[in-house]
């Protein structure tokens, strides 16, 4: 199973016992598209680290679109343009109730130390989605300041 796949059944192993498995798949694609992003923003963060033609692009493409606004409104554009692109991806494909009811059928008919094992694989693919972007952060700091 993938780490998308296992990052909804940690969702729903996580919220079941709860009884809140009905917010399970919500949960999952907001989960899913934090993640995605987070990875397309490390994805640019790194390239721009090792390309300086990147780099000096993509600052000319933002000083062209946003002109003169402070960098902390145009962070917060940049930034949502990843999750905009990945929350309809996410939503239509593995998000859909039908791909998400045959995934849950089939996570619930694995034995409980292998459904043990997919959740924490899921939540293990997150925390390292914003571990990772937490150090292309520092070092784009290391290289480029």
């Amino acid at each position: 199973m993938n780490v998308f796949k296992a990052l909804y059944c940690n969702q729903y192993y996580e919220l079941k016992p709860q009884g809140k498995e009905a917010s399970a798949r919500s949960n999952g694609t907001r989960l899913l598209t934090v993640s995605v992003a987070l990875n397309i923003i490390t994805l640019v963060v790194l390239i721009m680290v090792f390309s300086e033609d990147f780099t000096d692009a993509f600052g000319d493409l933002i000083k062209d679109v946003f002109g003169r606004r402070t960098g902390r409104s145009v962070g917060k554009i940049v930034a949502l343009i990843p999750f905009l692109i990945s929350l309809p991806l996410i939503r239509y494909t593995l998000g859909r109730e039908s791909s998400y009811n045959m995934l849950i059928a089939e996570f619930e008919e694995l034995p409980e130390e292998t459904r043990k094992q997919i959740s924490k694989k899921g939540l293990q693919y997150f925390i390292a989605s914003m571990v990772a972007m937490g150090l292309s952060v520092v070092l784009i700091f290391i290289f480029l300041v």
